[in-house]
């Protein structure tokens, strides 16, 4: 699959604040789930993507799924600045 087509989405540094906050802002519903299926030990639950354009649905599963590890970590976070993120 090609990359994001918005320039800022393909930046490595895009740490999982950045990513929590943009889909957010497309109007997603995020949350972490226990899964030991998977490797990392965890499934992100993504609520309102059908919603989204078709680009911009594959954009965000493209993000979901090269920055998952960063974005778990915001997520299962209790530090007062994830917190106040969320």
């Amino acid at each position: 699959m090609e990359k994001p087509y918005i320039p800022y989405m393909r930046e490595v540094g895009m740490n999982g604040a950045a990513l929590y906050l943009h889909l957010t802002a497309l109007g997603l519903s995020l949350a972490a789930v226990e899964d030991r299926g998977h490797r990392d030990g965890f499934v992100i639950i993504v609520e309102g993507l059908s919603h989204l354009d078709p680009r911009c649905r594959e954009d965000a599963r493209w993000l979901l799924r090269t920055r998952k590890a960063a974005l778990l970590a915001l997520l299962l976070s209790g530090s007062p600045d994830a917190l106040d993120v969320r």
